[in-house]
């Protein structure tokens, strides 16, 4: 393991997926058990996807966690998707980690409910009124966070709003198995705001696999621009990135 910075970002190199996904969930216990000594209970924001299964894995199956006093919060949904769709991002997260540690409580991105005004305003409260104390996500093939695409906002006052997925996001979904094809892959999604992820106390973000290589390329080293959502990443002091060799096999300091 090795440990870099990119000016107020640590970043934490991993040699394997699965070795990435045990750090990001010994950092997830450590900054839950540090929020729930001074509050009864807290919230928490996870993301869902293929790039996150070896963080569920190993956070499902520590004993170090207080579930029972942590709502889980994610970050998306598809616009118009059902929860029992086998893309649903709230079906994804009952499957991977809810049926495992039964937190306190699990409140889903309703992306089916009509008008979608409802849900974005109800989500968006909740997300506000919770307050949660850690964020965990991920980094997309085109450097979005959560459904930001590029351009994306880094100053919005909004919590949650309805986006317009870009094609290299819709394309990634149908990658990663969601979808069969692009036709069939939605145009729009819920999504949390980069403001609102950030919010968080601490942010993890763990980001593994070569597809990934070039996103994390231009985040890390690149200016810091609206064009790469998440080279805001290198901005924020309470953020932490965690890579493994194969995403990690661009940058010119880690491949030094």
């Amino acid at each position: 393991m090795e440990n870099l910075t990119y000016d107020k970002l640590e970043v934490t190199l991993s040699e394997s997926n699965e070795e990435l996904g045990i750090e990001v969930a010994k950092a997830f216990a450590d900054a839950a058990s540090a929020a729930l000594a001074v509050k009864d209970e807290i919230a928490v924001i996870l993301a869902t996807g293929n790039s996150q299964l070896s963080f569920a894995r190993a956070v499902r199956s520590r004993e170090d966690i207080d579930w029972s006093r942590i709502t889980i919060l994610h970050m998306d949904e598809y616009l118009g998707m059902s929860e029992e769709h086998p893309a649903s991002f709230r079906r994804w997260m009952q499957e991977n980690l809810v049926a495992y540690v039964s937190p306190k409580a699990f409140e889903g991105v309703r992306g089916d409910h009509e008008p979608v005004e409802e849900e974005l305003e109800r989500y968006s409260q909740l997300v506000r009124d919770l307050s949660p104390s850690i964020t965990v996500m991920g980094i997309g093939e085109n450097g979005h966070l959560a459904f930001n695409d590029p351009p994306a906002e880094f100053e919005t006052s909004e919590t949650m709003k309805l986006v317009d997925m870009d094609e290299v996001s819709r394309k990634q979904q149908v990658g990663e198995g969601h979808f069969p094809s692009l036709a069939e892959t939605p145009q729009q999604a819920l999504s949390l705001t980069i403001p609102a992820l950030l919010r968080s106390e601490i942010v993890l973000v763990g980001v593994p696999e070569e597809r990934k290589a070039t996103a994390v390329k231009n985040a890390l080293e690149g200016s810091v621009s609206p064009n790469c959502p998440a080279s805001i990443l290198q901005t924020q002091g309470h953020a932490r990135v965690f890579l493994d060799r194969d995403s990690a096999s661009l940058l010119d300091r880690a491949a030094s």
